[in-house]
């Protein structure tokens, strides 16, 4: 790469690179283009028949179209004249319905007035209901105001009575609870006295308990004092129990330890022997692996070898494979479309094709070329010999024969020939056997390489009667003049030579082949399609076996790998128990040593607790005697203790006694003088009592003598009420005679209106019953322009009247096949005539079928397209030839830009070579001559004092100077401003150090360079220093120096 970066050839590498990849991509294009412009050129050959088909029907469609508007037109004046009529019927009906609306108008005034008499009446009758309404409900309010006075004034004096019985009953009350506080307050002086007696007593008790509690805290003191004393004696003594009980444990310990010290010992002695013998067998476990880990690998590479081959040999069936599928889809393509040219009789021309398409004549029993089936290579002979007849339609006799030429003259179907089979005449061939036996070499009568279906051998003698196969045209020739002009020779390639010396030859212009031709065609590619599919089957089955073997073997690798990896597992297990075993031996050896040293101060601190034990127990005997003494004073002050405790209880119980009867005294005083104090309120409460009843007695008082006066108030006022009610009812009866004699002459006018809106809702019916029809008419006629329109998107109003001569116009414009069929105009017609006509256009379009009217659009689309994608494939293929021409040129540049470069790099590695090591030689050779573009660089390289070898045969420190020299023969050849060198003389020695700075400082002089180095020397021979340093963690410093 250095060296194409030093040439300046990476442009030109990458230019190539996108050139590369843009060939690729445009032959990929190519090749799908090419594809694409197959299989449109065989959609254009179906679309073709549809554009045809789709043409004939568009002119059959134009003239039932034509046919249909003159229809509609008619239609269109028929309602139209419907619609006129009903109109001016609907004009008569509404002239009369107006006039009876007049009369009608008059009538219902009068009944207007009639009612508006009756209204007023029934107005003011309704005032009077009203005013005798107001009446009655007043008398019932003043009657119901009255009793209810007269109630008012019996609960009065009822009420009355009760309060004043209440007074007596509350004054008696009063009197007894005055007494009740007179005695409440004589009990409350008794027990004021009681009080202060028990308060004398009182106070001469506690000054005597005052006494006895001094006295008793006195010996408290002096006994606490002396049990004090013997707390610290039982603590001593409990102490001393304390150390012998230590001592006594740590002798059970020190003697605990010796025993088990000895356990230790025995153990460690039985492990370390244990341990040497499962190491022994571990070693030589481990030893075993290797020889074990071995086998397995040698299996795992025959069995990776075996997969390898499997998979090749996968790989392969698999394109064998995918190259059969694509095979066999292009086969079943091919034989598809063979097959429906065969179906639609595409082969077939003029009245051939006509008949057989029809399928509707009676008798017909198919084409001779059905009925032939000939030899492998004999296809284009016997189709030169036959021609044209192989599309003679073989029929049952003569009568079917003349109708077929019949059904061909009425439908212009052209020109066909039909052979009768019953009535055919075998023909002779009084020749054959001069020409058979006439010793011609390579001559073969015809009718040997033929096979012919039972039945019709006649027939099919008849017409190749003295026809022979021939190798050539020049053995033809001299068949011909051997045996006279009676004979017709055919060679293999379809070259004929009639009994008259006609010669026929040459290429077929045309792009089909011949009916047996395309028949054996269809047989071989049939064939071959099968074959292929039973060699898609039979790879799917190979296939199949080989990845189930694949699998296989790839479990059996993943086996391999299993056992590989647990025999891992169990090697990697005994070097941790061996590892485990080595730490045990070394854990019981450290153990023994500790448990000997256990053994030994166990002993020796056994013979120190023994001595301890008996001077303690010296010291425990001297303090239990002291706490003897200090005991006995202790018992004494308790018992006098005892005798002022129960001297005290005494005195105690006294005082309790007598602050419990004082008390229970003043709260009997404090009790009385609330139940005096509810006494007075209750007292209180009866004077207000009474207060209040007699105020309630007076109010009664009071209140009965309003009610009295009102009653009499509302007796004088019912009888007013009663006579104005009188009055109004004679009012009433006045006014409901007059209205009925006004209701019934209203009545009279409405029956007289009713009869006049009877005959107006007769004629509304008739109105009605004749707009519907109007409405049906119009819509008949909106329903037909739509229909006209959405169907031929013609203005049928417009079209009224130019519709006959567009009848004729369209007749003569709109035939099939040239206008044989719309020859006759059909402007003067009439309408069963055109009915007539337009069925049998209908019948003819039914008849085509499926019609694709998009089929003449897409023809043409595609017509466009494959016109388009053929400009394409030119322009692609001009890409490919102008991207090869490219690449040539960026070949042959960098190839000579390189070969420059290399030289010049070459011959400056010349010089700084002995520079760098002081003498000596060395120079780039190129590793291939053949390209010097894929073509290796090789360094060789003499040091002074050494042979000429290659570079990687040098020591460490000549490979870092002859890369050194090689980078500055490639800067010279290539300079730049500045160049920066990152640690380039780490590897150098100090000799070698200077004439690396030598050179540097050399090349200093036309370029900068910046050196990133450690090296003292290089430091010395700079101009100017900068270093990055670290004082603080994570801050960095720049220091520069210049020299």
């Amino acid at each position: 790469i250095i060296f194409e970066e030093a040439a300046g050839i990476n442009k030109f590498k990458h230019k190539k690179e996108a050139a590369l990849r843009r060939l690729d991509s445009a032959r990929e294009n190519l090749t799908r283009v090419s594809d694409i412009i197959s299989e449109v050129k065989r959609q254009l050959n179906s679309l073709n028949r549809q554009a045809k088909k789709a043409e004939r029907y568009k002119h059959l469609r134009e003239e039932l179209k034509v046919l249909d508007l003159r229809l509609a037109s008619l239609d269109y004046q028929a309602i139209s004249k419907s619609v006129a009529d009903a109109a001016k019927r609907l004009t008569a009906i509404k002239d009369e319905d107006l006039a009876l609306i007049t009369e009608i108008e008059g009538a219902e005034a009068g009944a207007d007035e009639t009612r508006g008499a009756y209204s007023s009446l029934e107005t003011d009758y309704k005032g009077v209901r009203e005013r005798l309404f107001a009446l009655e409900k007043e008398l019932q309010t003043s009657e119901r105001a009255s009793a209810l006075a007269l109630v008012r004034i019996d609960e009065l004096g009822r009420n009355a009575q009760r309060l004043k019985d209440e007074i007596i009953e509350l004054k008696r009350n009063r009197e007894t609870g005055l007494i009740d506080i007179e005695r409440l307050r004589a009990s409350v002086s008794e027990s004021q006295t009681f009080i202060d007696g028990q308060k004398i007593k009182l106070d001469e008790n506690d000054k005597r308990l005052s006494a006895i509690n001094e006295a008793c805290k006195a010996m408290e003191d002096e006994r606490s004092g002396e049990a004090a004393e013997a707390s610290r004696a039982n603590a001593k003594i409990s102490e001393l129990k304390h150390q012998i009980q230590t001592c006594m444990r740590d002798e059970d310990f020190m003697r605990v330890k010796e025993s088990k010290a000895d356990s230790v010992l025995n153990e460690a002695a039985r492990t370390l022997a244990r341990v040497e013998e499962e190491g022994g067998a571990i070693r030589a476990s481990i030893s075993g692996h290797a020889a074990f880990k071995g086998g397995i690998e040698a299996e795992m590479q025959t069995v990776k070898e075996t997969l390898a081959s499997l998979d090749a040999e996968l790989k392969d069936k698999n394109i064998r494979l995918k190259d059969a599928r694509s095979a066999h889809a292009g086969a079943a393509a091919r034989l598809a479309t063979l097959e429906e040219m065969e179906r639609s009789f595409e082969n077939l021309k003029g009245g051939a094709q006509s008949v057989m398409r029809a399928g509707t004549i009676q008798g017909l029993r198919g084409l001779l070329a059905d009925y032939i089936e000939t030899n492998p290579g004999c296809e284009r002979a016997v189709e030169a010999a036959l021609g044209e007849k192989l599309q003679y339609i073989l029929v049952e006799s003569l009568k079917e024969g003349v109708e077929a030429i019949e059904f061909l003259k009425k439908n212009k179907g052209g020109r066909g020939s039909f052979v009768p089979v019953r009535d055919a005449r075998p023909m002779a061939s009084p020749l054959a056997m001069q020409v058979a036996g006439s010793g011609n070499i390579g001559v073969r009568e015809m009718l040997g390489e033929i096979r012919v279906k039972e039945g019709y051998e006649a027939i099919v003698n008849g017409l190749l009667a003295d026809t022979y196969i021939v190798d050539n045209i020049e053995s033809a020739l001299a068949a011909w003049r051997d045996n006279g002009p009676a004979s017709a020779f055919v060679t293999l390639d379809g070259e004929t030579l009639d009994a008259q010396g006609v010669l026929t030859g040459g290429a077929s212009t045309g792009v089909d082949s011949g009916i047996l031709q395309r028949r054996a065609e269809i047989k071989n590619i049939r064939a071959q399609a099968n074959g292929l599919a039973e060699s898609i089957g039979s790879l799917e089955a190979v296939i199949k076996e080989l990845s189930r073997v694949v699998v296989d073997t790839t479990a059996a690798l993943g086996s391999c790998k299993d056992r590989l990896h647990a025999a891992e597992i169990k090697r990697v297990s005994d070097e941790s128990r061996l590892s485990r075993l080595d730490e045990e031996r070394n854990r019981f050896t450290k153990a023994r040593a500790d448990a000997e040293r256990d053994k030994i101060d166990a002993a020796r601190r056994l013979a120190e607790l023994v001595a301890k034990k008996a001077a303690i127990a010296e010291e425990r005997i001297g303090i239990e005697a002291a706490l003897t003494r200090t005991d006995a004073r202790i018992a004494a002050l308790g018992n006098e203790l005892g005798r002022m405790a129960e001297k005290k209880e005494e005195v105690a119980k006294t005082v309790t006694e007598i602050k419990i009867s004082l008390a229970q005294a003043r709260e009997r005083a404090e009790a009385l003088g609330k139940e005096i104090a509810a006494k007075d309120r209750y007292v209180a409460d009866i004077d207000g009592r009474i207060s209040v009843k007699e105020r309630e007695i007076e109010s009664g008082a009071q209140e009965t003598a309003l009610r009295e006066e009102e009653v009499g108030v509302i007796k004088l006022r019912l009888n007013e009420l009663l006579a104005q009610a009188d009055t109004v009812k004679a009012d009433e009866v006045s006014m409901t005679e007059r209205l009925g004699d006004i209701a019934a002459a209203l009545k009279t006018a409405e029956g007289g209106l009713k009869e006049l809106k009877a005959r107006s809702s007769a004629l509304q019916s008739q109105k009605v019953e004749v707009s519907m029809s109007l409405n049906e008419f119009e819509l008949s006629l909106n329903n037909l322009r739509e229909k006209t329109f959405e169907k031929y998107g013609v203005a049928i109003d417009a079209h009224v009247e130019p519709a006959v001569e567009a009848v004729a116009e369209g007749g003569e414009a709109g035939g099939v096949e040239g206008g044989a069929e719309a020859k006759e105009p059909l402007g003067d017609i009439d309408r069963a005539e055109m009915d007539k006509r337009r069925f049998e256009l209908r019948e003819k379009i039914g008849g085509l079928g499926e019609v694709s009217l998009g089929a003449l659009e897409e023809f043409n689309e595609l017509e466009r397209r494959y016109q388009f994608l053929v400009d394409q494939q030119a322009d692609l293929q001009r890409s490919v030839d102008a991207l090869m021409s490219a690449i040539t040129r960026i070949n042959r540049t960098t190839r000579e830009r390189f070969a420059l470069a290399f030289e010049e790099i070459n011959a400056r590695f010349k010089e700084t070579f002995p520079k760098f090591f002081s003498g000596g030689r060395a120079e780039l050779r190129l590793a291939e001559e053949t390209d010097v573009l894929e073509a290796g660089v090789e360094i060789v390289a003499q040091p002074p004092g050494k042979r000429l070898q290659n570079i990687t045969l040098l020591s460490g420190g000549e490979k870092a100077l002859t890369a050194t020299a090689l980078i500055f023969a490639i800067f010279l050849t290539k300079p730049s401003p500045f160049c920066l060198l990152d640690e380039v003389d780490a590897p150098l020695d100090d000799a070698n150090i200077d004439r690396f700075n030598a050179f540097v400082k050399e090349m200093s002089l036309r370029s900068q360079f910046i050196l990133i180095t450690h090296n003292k020397k290089t430091m010395e021979m700079a101009d100017a220093l900068h270093g990055i340093t670290m004082e603080e963690p994570g801050i960095s410093k720049i220091i520069s120096v210049r020299f």
